[in-house]
């Protein structure tokens, strides 16, 4: 039985990369087959003997784990065990030539490949633990110098001297919209004393090297920060089959022989003041949105429409809304969004809170605070009085709107 340490995990996705059968998903939480400790119930419900359990030596010493096998030519697709899978990892995909993925056989590539040991076998090898306290509006622990938060962060705030150095970030410039904590391949950036900040999907897309131009100089190899890179005798390197797509190996190259291609997912916004949401209260139903005067407010409904755009959308359910962080004031050349202040009364007390302030008369329209929005919310919107929308006012006209109260003035 495969185990991790999610408290300790960057997340960085090396692992869902590597694995065989597709058994693990990494996202906000780490969803795997964890063969229900060591008794199966896919394996228990399956009419045909189509998936089955075996034992398997996984050290020197003798010591067993529970493996699942399965032999597609005697599946007849009926579903029993997706439907059985406590951790709905288990998939049927009959256009697939494996057909069946999400169950562990226990080869423990994820193990190998983890770059900071957080995956292990109960009783063999125990996961490691790494114990973050942030302190202060940004902290940063073990910061491997990839560059990665540089390139992202909406209103460059961090700044880096050198590949495998830290980084730097001017604490006057920085929004604390997050961006970079969610972005940071090694977990080594929190904001606002956050000590497990969401994280962006990422998919690499490829990863190659360019054997011809390779001059075997091992910068690459030295560098990595979870020795995912392996020299050759040929004087070239091996690349993994999934890593944490830093990028160091690409910067550091001298030749220019790795290239490295990864897209990152939209930022997940996250608030603690002014409208605050909690999940757990959504209904999804995009009331909010509607009533939302300047569109500031994106929601999927259960049903598959986004609102207020009343697009189909297949995605899943989702809820994402501008949080007043300033990036888009912070690069407009016109002085046309600013972040301003109003006093708001909070249980009792009157409290100053952020808002977004829009003159369209001084906007042209050049599109830098789309560009520059770190959850994707800022939109043209071809209107002559908001030709921008997707801003927060702090007008609770939403507010109006959520029976549930799953959206609160903090």
């Amino acid at each position: 039985m495969i185990v991790f340490n999610e408290n300790s995990c960057i997340k960085c996705g090396a692992c869902e990369g590597v694995c065989p059968t597709a058994a693990i998903e990494v996202g906000d939480h780490i969803v795997y087959c964890d063969t229900c400790n060591e008794e199966p119930k896919c394996a228990e419900v399956c009419p045909n003997g189509a998936l089955q359990v075996e034992d398997i030596a996984i050290d020197e010493e003798g010591n067993t784990q529970v493996r699942l096998i399965f032999n597609k030519t005697k599946c007849d697709e009926c579903g029993d065990c997706v439907d059985a899978c406590p951790s709905k990892t288990l998939k049927l995909d009959a256009e697939d030539s494996q057909l069946l993925k999400g169950f562990c056989v226990m080869c423990q590539k994820c193990v190998d490949i983890c770059p900071v040991d957080v995956i292990g076998v109960p009783g063999v090898k125990e996961p490691a633990s790494r114990v973050i306290e942030p302190e202060g509006a940004v902290y940063i622990d073990d910061c491997k110098g990839c560059g990665v938060c540089v390139a992202e962060c909406p209103v460059d705030a961090i700044t880096l001297s050198a590949y495998g150095e830290p980084i730097e970030v001017d604490e006057d410039k920085c929004i604390q919209c997050g961006v970079c904590s969610q972005s940071c391949p090694w977990n080594a950036i929190f904001i606002a004393e956050n000590a497990n900040p969401a994280k962006r999907t990422k998919n690499m897309k490829s990863f190659t090297l360019d054997a011809e131009a390779c001059i075997g100089c091992n910068s690459c190899v030295d560098i990595c920060p979870g020795s995912f890179i392996t020299p050759k005798s040929d004087l070239t390197v091996d690349l993994p089959q999934a890593c944490a797509a830093c990028g160091l190996c690409v910067n550091v190259c001298p030749v220019d022989a790795i290239d490295l291609d990864v897209e990152y997912g939209a930022s997940k916004f996250s608030s603690s003041e002014g409208i605050c949401w909690d999940e757990e209260k959504c209904l999804f139903d995009g009331g909010c949105a509607l009533k939302c005067p300047t569109e500031a407010i994106k929601v999927v409904t259960k049903r598959g429409m986004e609102v207020p755009s009343r697009q189909k959308d297949m995605g899943e359910q989702s809820f994402t809304m501008c949080v007043r962080c300033g990036a888009c004031a912070n690069v407009c050349p016109n002085d046309a969004l600013i972040l301003d202040y109003v006093d708001k009364e909070i249980d009792g007390e009157v409290v100053s809170r952020d808002r977004i302030i829009f003159n369209p008369s001084k906007c042209d329209e050049c599109g830098e605070c789309i560009d520059a929005c770190p959850y994707d919310m800022l939109h043209k919107a071809y209107k002559v009085n908001l030709p921008i929308a997707g801003f927060c006012t702090l007008c609770e006209q939403c507010l109006e709107k959520c029976t549930p109260e799953s959206l609160t003035l903090k």
